[in-house]
């Protein structure tokens, strides 16, 4: 039988018609609302993804009555099943809405690899990699206990609580060369509602133009009580469509501080930017005696006015100055014609707690004479 993958979409949709025609399914079945919608599949326009999604969809519905009235089902049929993909994703689920909007642009690939040992089994379900992250889904079973990563007991060894087998230690990614994958900060983590799944995500990856568009890289994932980590070979490509990397070199001066925009990088699930800047951090006549500013933080507007504000944490010291600012920012809406960068601080007591709103907010003092607008053209 010709396999799944090497048919066009419209022998595809055929042979669902051909095989929910010839099912016997009860009178009060969901055949003809099936029948309806590979129809409408045919006629309308769109992601291809979602073609295939909700054609898979309706046939899970006859995969449902099949279980009910089994002997329904014919070999033949029973082959067609057999090479229906499966969509799932866990970047859906996760809390990071630039994940969500490029697994629900079927943006995101599915090496569907697993290992099983020890009747413990670890797959890879989803990478997503666009030269600013790259996140990594993965999927256990055989395990009873919710908890998917252990408690880690030492983040400097990566040692981790071995009392429940089926536990995941922290996973290692480097490249084939066995090079670690330099990044600015990271993400491991449980998928909240999605039992039984982890989530990787390295960000603000560093030298990503000599990544180029699809290397390879190595995982390994440790198991509680299990002696061998679990390995993959995984190949990461990058999204081919919706990047925009720009250097403006534009900044903005106050007194002694100036800063620039060495870099900002645009792609349909996240926004990074890098600025250099020099000089004393600039104090409002707020921020004098005992309060004072704190480092220099930097807001994206877009000409919609969207706001994006960075992930980049807070420095509790007054007046840190950083030569240097690696941000991660939620992508916006549409793709902007401008963005405007908003130099703001925020002000810090003697005792280094950060004065609040009376929303519970930190205050955020802009400063209005640094802000510069970059075109994307």
């Amino acid at each position: 039988m010709e396999k799944w993958q090497n048919q066009t979409e419209k022998q595809m949709l055929e042979r669902i018609r051909s095989s929910v025609g010839r099912v016997e399914l009860p009178v009060d079945s969901y055949n003809e609302q099936i029948m309806n919608r590979i129809e409408h599949l045919e006629t309308r326009g769109g992601n291809k993804l979602l073609k295939k999604t909700l054609a898979a969809a309706s046939i899970a519905v006859v995969i449902g009555l099949g279980t009910i009235t089994a002997g329904f089902i014919s070999p033949a049929w029973a082959d067609t099943l057999s090479q229906i993909p499966v969509f799932s994703s866990i970047f859906k689920h996760t809390e990071n809405p630039g994940l969500k909007l490029a697994a629900e642009q079927g943006l995101t690939t599915s090496p569907n690899m697993s290992v099983t040992k020890d009747g413990v089994t670890l797959s890879v379900t989803e990478v997503f990699y666009d030269g600013i992250q790259l996140a990594i889904g993965f999927e256990r079973t055989g395990v009873a206990d919710e908890r998917v990563l252990a408690e880690i007991t030492d983040f400097k060894t990566h040692e981790f609580d071995q009392s429940t087998k089926g536990l995941l230690g922290l996973p290692e990614v480097t490249l084939a060369t066995g090079e670690p994958i330099g990044f600015g900060s990271s993400i491991t983590g449980d998928v909240k509602g999605q039992p039984n799944t982890l989530l990787l995500e390295l960000r603000e990856l560093h030298n990503a133009s000599a990544l180029g568009d699809e290397f390879k890289v190595n995982i390994r994932v440790p198991v509680a009580q299990i002696a061998e980590p679990f390995e993959f070979e995984v190949t990461a490509k990058k999204l081919a469509e919706g990047i925009i990397n720009l250097t403006p070199g534009q900044g903005a001066s106050k007194d002694s501080f100036h800063y620039k925009v060495k870099s900002l990088d645009i792609t349909p699930a996240a926004m990074r930017m890098i600025i250099t800047s020099e000089g004393e951090v600039p104090a409002s006549p707020e921020q004098t005696g005992e309060y004072g500013p704190t480092a220099v933080f930097y807001e994206l507007v877009d000409d919609a006015g969207n706001v994006a504000a960075s992930k980049q944490g807070y420095a509790l010291m007054k007046a840190v100055q950083h030569p240097i600012v690696d941000s991660l920012y939620n992508t916006f809406p549409q793709t902007p014609k401008t963005i405007t960068v908003r130099p703001y601080t925020m002000t810090l007591d003697n005792d280094l707690k950060l004065l609040l709103d009376d929303n519970g907010k930190p205050v955020r003092t802009y400063h209005k004479d640094l802000e510069s607008t970059i075109v994307i053209p």
